[in-house]
């Protein structure tokens, strides 16, 4: 993520620890986009769970793999909606009862989501519930706040 903008893209180690660095900057871009925080928090959550399937569930042990996110803004005429695709290049392993807890938290926190694998990996595609639109001329993202706004901020909740 380069500056404010409509779009999101990071691609990282399918490592547990690539998790958190993953999560403060896709929240750090929601914030960017004035995300109401409810819905910023349901983003997160699903997004992450996502990732972590593919972390945990995707690559045998001790087979290096990646996982890659991208998320857009979309805008339309009454509303703002987030599209994140989480993509991973392992093999799929069927949850056999059907979603497991996390599987069924992104589908909680999302407006639509959509799996599909094969051989070449899976691929998550994940809507989340429409937003309203901001005020002022245009959808335009918040320019972030320097450091030391940021700091004062988290102190003052």
């Amino acid at each position: 993520m380069t500056g404010p903008t409509g779009y999101y893209r990071i691609r990282f180690a399918a490592d547990p620890v690539q998790l958190i660095f993953f999560r403060g900057g896709l929240n750090a871009w929601l914030e960017q986009l004035r995300w109401p925080e409810a819905d910023r928090v349901d983003v997160v959550l699903a997004v992450s769970e996502a990732c972590t399937n593919a972390v945990d569930h995707a690559y045998a042990a001790g087979v290096p793999g990646e996982v890659e996110v991208v998320g857009r803004l979309v805008v339309g005429a009454c509303e703002r909606r987030i599209v994140v695709v989480v993509r991973d290049e392992g093999r799929w392993r069927d949850p056999g009862d059907g979603p497991g807890y996390g599987l069924r938290a992104v589908h909680e926190c999302m407006d639509q989501v959509r799996i599909r694998h094969d051989g070449g990996g899976t691929v998550v595609t994940m809507t989340s519930r429409p937003v309203p639109l901001l005020d002022g001329v245009a959808d335009e993202p918040a320019v972030e706040p320097a450091d030391e706004d940021r700091v004062t901020r988290l102190r003052a909740h």
